[in-house]
């Protein structure tokens, strides 16, 4: 039942795109025939207001995965729902309880697609079992009998560190090795090829866990695809650094932008862009910023200013993509802190030209609104009539309905969940100076 709740300038060039880097491939993976054909919540998600909600309840389960057909929440995931606007839906995995292992004996390395339209989930991959059976290629990467690369344990928590190619249509992973697969796949020491006395913590060989090598779930062909970029990328992406990151495709370049780690002193140094035409990664250089680097990673795209804005802790800091410059924000109205991708969800709405801010406090509904001309923060009414809904609070930002979904599960758990859809203002309608216009 659905209820209304009322670059160096280098960089900069951009790249030539061939023909034989977007090959037109018939559709054949799961997601051929989306998008689906609009559900009756449609119209209701249309018609809501300014800063209005919908409660759309649980998703439907996918058919094929049995009492596993709800995809479980998420926990340290700011980009666990991944959107792809033209697919009508969004991406979502990541872990949640470390070394989770799902009722069916899946490990929780699964991916999974929300069908805006169906309001269904979509299973893409199950994830690894104690009965996956693979072995390492001439390249050093996990395949199956077939040759097709298979990831097991590739996105710790989701964090930052997944993007969506609208042009390539690929969702685009910068592996970040989960350590804790020993008990759910215990038989990959085995295809790994590491000695009994090797088999510490986490440890996956040389070449699996690192980050340089993106990992891509294609849309057309249904199939995982993972590239071998032979020059070292310059970044160190096995542990900490790989998490502290954030990960975001920029249409205006063509390429996909990865910055990070948040912790460390960055100077003249800003992340790295992946080209996927020539299959290498290039570091971009920026003016020296007093405090440097990106402030967290949970964060999002400014598609009309081209800025890459990230939160964490007490900072908010963007990255303009036109100066190559690092800029912290200290704006009128900021929420004292952003907590961790933990606690939270960034996203921008087009229509408003805003970013919105939805903290994970018990996905109470209490929005945040940052215009970026006015350099100020609007904190909207409450307007969710319930008193707080159980869970990790996963979002994404849909510009053709002009709404945030926000899915509200808890942690590796898939009972009890629903997806909420907000409306910030109606489109032509925004923030001006704290004035609404």
């Amino acid at each position: 039942m659905v209820a209304t709740l009322c670059a160096g300038s280098a960089l900069w060039i951009a790249p030539t795109v061939r023909a034989a880097d977007q090959p037109q491939v018939e559709k054949t993976g799961p997601l051929a025939a989306l998008p689906s054909k609009p559900g009756l919540h449609i119209a209701k998600i249309k018609a809501l207001g300014d800063n209005a909600w919908l409660d759309l309840g649980c998703p439907a389960a996918d058919p094929t995965q049995g009492k596993e057909g709800v995809a479980r929440g998420r926990a340290w995931g700011g980009r666990s729902l991944c959107a792809a606007p033209d697919l009508r839906g969004a991406f979502f995995c990541g872990t949640g309880v470390h070394g989770y292992v799902k009722s069916n004996g899946h490990y929780m390395d699964d991916l999974w697609f929300y069908d805006i339209n169906a309001h269904r989930w979509i299973c893409l991959y199950p994830g690894a079992s104690k009965k996956t059976k693979l072995h390492l290629d001439k390249r050093g990467f996990e395949v199956n009998e077939q040759g097709d690369p298979i990831p097991v344990s590739y996105l710790s928590h989701a964090y930052g560190s997944m993007t969506y190619d609208s042009d390539r249509k690929k969702l685009v992973i910068v592996w970040s090795q989960c350590p804790w697969w020993g008990r759910a796949v215990p038989q990959r020491w085995e295809w790994l090829g590491i000695p009994e006395d090797k088999r510490t913590y986490g440890n996956a060989g040389p070449v699996v866990p690192e980050g340089r090598h993106p990992l891509f779930w294609d849309v057309a062909t249904g199939k995982w695809e993972r590239r071998f970029v032979a020059q070292h990328a310059g970044f160190e992406t096995r542990g900490a650094p790989a998490w502290s990151a954030l990960t975001e495709y920029v249409p205006s370049l063509k390429k996909t932008f990865h910055a990070g780690p948040s912790y460390r002193s960055y100077g003249d140094h800003a992340g790295w862009l992946y080209d996927y035409a020539s299959n290498s990664w290039t570091e971009v250089k920026t003016t020296k910023q007093p405090r440097g680097g990106p402030a967290g990673h949970n964060g999002c795209y400014d598609s009309k200013r081209d800025r890459l804005y990230t939160v964490g802790g007490a900072r908010m800091a963007y990255f303009d993509l036109k100066t190559n410059v690092w800029t912290d924000v200290k704006a009128k109205g900021q929420p004292e802190t952003f907590g961790s991708s933990n606690n939270g969800r960034l996203t921008f709405d087009t229509a408003g030209g805003v970013l919105v801010w939805h903290p994970n406090d018990a996905a109470k509904g209490n929005i945040h609104v940052y215009d970026p001309d006015a350099d100020a923060w609007e904190k909207p009414e409450r307007t969710l009539p319930k008193p707080a809904y159980r869970g990790m609070v996963h979002g994404f930002y849909d510009p053709k309905l002009n709404a945030h979904f926000y899915y509200i599960a808890r942690d590796s758990n898939n009972r009890n969940t629903t997806m909420l859809a907000y409306r910030c203002k109606r489109a032509g309608r925004r923030y001006r100076k704290g004035v609404e216009k």
